[in-house]
Parts: C-alpha cells; sequence; structure tokens
C-alpha cells in the first residue's frame, strides 16, 4: 500500500497527530529565526536543529507506520504523545525552559490527547506535561538575553504577542474540532434512529405475518378438508348446504386476517403505540382465537385491575396469539390461557399459555427464542422467534417451562402502568 492511500484511510485522529506535528516543526523552526534575526537571541542552532529533525523523523516514522494494517492502540498512541513531550522537553531545555513561549505547545498535546486517548491516558499524559513543565523553571540552558533592556522588552511583548496568538490558533482549532464532532454525533445519532425505526418496523412486520400465517392456516384446513370431501363424493352429501356455510365462513376469517394484516402493516400504524386496558387486550386475544377454533376448549382466566394498562401495537396480539396457537396445535384438548398481576410489582402483567401437549425437548427449550426451531411435532418454529422479538421490543420478557403434570407453559411479562382518569375516558373513547 502507498504512503497516500495508507494516509487516507488511517484514522482522523493518527492523521492530524502527523499534520500537527509538521506544522509545529515549522512553527518552532519559525519562532527560533526570529529570536536570531530580530530580537538578536542567539540559540543553540546545531543543537536545536539536531532536537527539530530528530522530531522530522519521528513524524516521517508514523507516516511509514501506516503501511502496516495493524491498528495503532491507545498504548502505542500513548507512546507517540509522550515521545512528542520528550522531545518538547529536550528543545525547551536547551531554549531558556519554561519562559520560552514554545513551551505553550505542551496545552496543544493535552488538548489532542483529549480526542485520541481514554480519560485515564490523558490524565497521565497532562501530569506528565505538567512535572516536565515545571521542572524546566529550574533545570535549563538559559537564553543568552542582551544587557539591552529594550531587547528584554522586545523579548517579553514578542513572548506576550506569540502566546495569545497560539492561544487564540488553540481555541479555534478546539472549536472547530468540537463542532466537527457534535455534527458527527448528530448524523450518527441520526442514523441509528433510523437503523432502530427500520428494525422495529421489520420485527413488526414478521411478527405480523407470522401470526396471520397462523390464523390463515386454521381456516385453510377446514376448507382443505371440506372440498376434499365434496371432491371425492359422486353426489352432494346430505349436509353440503351447511359445508357450503362453514367454507364461506371460513373464507371470511382468511379475508379478514389478511385485511388486518394489509391495515396494520403501514409504516405509520405498525410503529404506533397506543395504550390499552390489560384486561381487554386478553379478552379481545381470547375472542380472536375462539373464532378461529371454535372446536378449542379455551380455559381463561383474568384477574387484573380495571385500570392496569400496557403500551401495544398490532404485533403484541399476533404474538400471543402466535403462542396461543402453537399451545393448540400441540394440545386441541386442552388449552389455558391466564392474566394476572406480578405479586411483587402490580404494575408488571403476567400472562402465561399453558397446553397439555407432550412438552419440549430441553435441547430445543434453550434454542426457541434464539433460533429457528423447525421441529414441527413440538408445534414451534420461527414463529416463537419472531414472536419473543415482538414481545422484547415492548420492554417485555419471554420465558418456556415444562409443566409439572405434563405439557409446556409460556410465561409472558409485560411492563403496565395506571390509567389515569383523562387517559381512562379516551382509552374508552
Amino acid at each position: 500500500m502507498d504512503l497516500a492511500t495508507a494516509f487516507h484511510h488511517a484514522p482522523a485522529n493518527l492523521r492530524l497527530l502527523i499534520v500537527m506535528r509538521a506544522v509545529a516543526i515549522v512553527a518552532m523552526a519559525a519562532v527560533f529565526a526570529c529570536f536570531d534575526c530580530f530580537l538578536d537571541i542567539h540559540v543553540p542552532l546545531a543543537a536545536v536543529g539536531g532536537v527539530l529533525g530528530f522530531y522530522a523523523l519521528a513524524d516521517v516514522a508514523t507516516l511509514l507506520r501506516l503501511r502496516n494494517p495493524a491498528p495503532i492502540g491507545e498504548r502505542e498512541m500513548l507512546g507517540l504523545l509522550l515521545a512528542d513531550v520528550a522531545i518538547l522537553t529536550a528543545l525547551l531545555y536547551l531554549t531558556g525552559g519554561a519562559r520560552n513561549p514554545v513551551a505553550l505547545y505542551y496545552l496543544l498535546l493535552v488538548l489532542y490527547s483529549a480526542s485520541a486517548l481514554p480519560p485515564r491516558l490523558v490524565w497521565l499524559l497532562a501530569g506528565v506535561s505538567v512535572t516536565c513543565y515545571v521542572a524546566l523553571h529550574f533545570f535549563h540552558v538559559a537564553l543568552p538575553l542582551p544587557d539591552s533592556g529594550d531587547v528584554r522588552g522586545d523579548f517579553d511583548s514578542f513572548t506576550r504577542i506569540l502566546a495569545y496568538a497560539f492561544i487564540a490558533v488553540l481555541i479555534a482549532w478546539f472549536g472547530i474540532r468540537l463542532s466537527g464532532i457534535q455534527q458527527l454525533q448528530r448524523e450518527q445519532r441520526r442514523a441509528d434512529a433510523e437503523k432502530n425505526a427500520r428494525e422495529r418496523y421489520l420485527v413488526g412486520l414478521a411478527a405480523l405475518s407470522a401470526g396471520t400465517a397462523h390464523e390463515l392456516s386454521t381456516p385453510l384446513s377446514t376448507i382443505s378438508v371440506l372440498v376434499n370431501d365434496l371432491r371425492e363424493s359422486d353426489s352432494p352429501p346430505p349436509d353440503w348446504r351447511e359445508n357450503i356455510d362453514m367454507l364461506w365462513s371460513q373464507v371470511q376469517l382468511c379475508r379478514r386476517s389478511l385485511s388486518e394484516l394489509a391495515g396494520a402493516a403501514g409504516v405509520e400504524s405498525l410503529g404506533e403505540l397506543r395504550s390499552v386496558r390489560a384486561s381487554e387486550l386478553i379478552t379481545q386475544v381470547a375472542a380472536r382465537l375462539r373464532s378461529l377454533r371454535p372446536a378449542l376448549p379455551l380455559k381463561l382466566g383474568i384477574e387484573l385491575d380495571d385500570d392496569l394498562a400496557l403500551q401495544s401495537d398490532h404485533t403484541l396480539s399476533q404474538a400471543l396469539m402466535n403462542f396461543l396457537n402453537n399451545a393448540a396445535d400441540a394440545s386441541p384438548a386442552s388449552v389455558e390461557l391466564h392474566a394476572a398481576q406480578d405479586a411483587l410489582n402490580p404494575l408488571k402483567l403476567v400472562i402465561e399459555v399453558l397446553d397439555r401437549g407432550p412438552g419440549i425437548a430441553p435441547e430445543l427449550r434453550q434454542r426457541l427464542g434464539k433460533d429457528v426451531v423447525t421441529t414441527k411435532a413440538a408445534g414451534h418454529g420461527a414463529g416463537i422467534l419472531i414472536a419473543q422479538a415482538a414481545i422484547e421490543r415492548l420492554g417485555g420478557t419471554v420465558a418456556l417451562s415444562e409443566r409439572r403434570s405434563g405439557g409446556t407453559c409460556v410465561r409472558i411479562e409485560l411492563p403496565g402502568f395506571r390509567l389515569s382518569s383523562e387517559t381512562r375516558r379516551a382509552v374508552m373513547r
């Protein structure tokens, strides 16, 4: 990989360090040139040139390091910045110590580290920088200032001007960088919000589809049996009118399910949450199951306060229907639906779907809700995975366990709240 490509694909903070070093080398050389040319302050050019040359080599080495595809970790980045502090300290030691306005570069290194290192390492670098700055007050090679008061005044003025210019550039750089970071954060939040919205929509759509598939399977099975009997009969059976009426009712159930799927699958309606009484939700789900499976002996138990409500959308009832249909497939002779409030938290809705089926093998129970289980004999498949995701997106949980007397228990917990008087009137309307 060539250097231009490596530099382009390097992390932004590493590219900034390389550029910042190059600018600092040129700026420091210009400052020392001003010392010599305009202030008649002669620094040891050979030693200073050697230190600046070494700094330039360190910058080139960092640039060549970009060819290595291995990422630069926190410790390596800390090592690079500590090298900068060491080089700056050596340079200041040769040119007057802490009095040299170039010492302000410590601040830029600490400020840069705040965007490139975790907080604990930023404090470490700041501590090292402060220690070096304090030490330079006592250990340094003094600048050969002339005895003339005018020269000393010019040096002090130059120092103040340089310090002001440096701080102004520092504030501008920090403000621009902070603005850029905030813009990136806003864009990231917007992208995350759009991604979450798409995921919520897809999960809801999958839950609706799975529930509708379950609802369609029962009337379609009935239609298949009736049509097959009519096909095999040489003449219309005595109960042909009852069969036609049954076919018509099952077709209407299919049409209603498809119509509800089409109406609820809109982007706006699918993601819209509404307040619904917990007792009404359970009652509606039970009525829907009985209309789909009139021969199913459903045992319903509801022990809920009238003002207990929860946030719901179309996917919640479809998820509950999914579990109920699974229970009916596994145990056509006995299905129970119980809804109550948690004993320790009355604002938590606890729903249990119970059956007397053959149960679920332990190895399959561990995979349910985490993977697609296609064993039809158990009556469970991808629908559980989708139904659990739909419940979890509403803040609920799903747990499957084996009943002591045989069968399966699906325990669903959902967060609820108390309806206020205004909300109660709105829900009743």
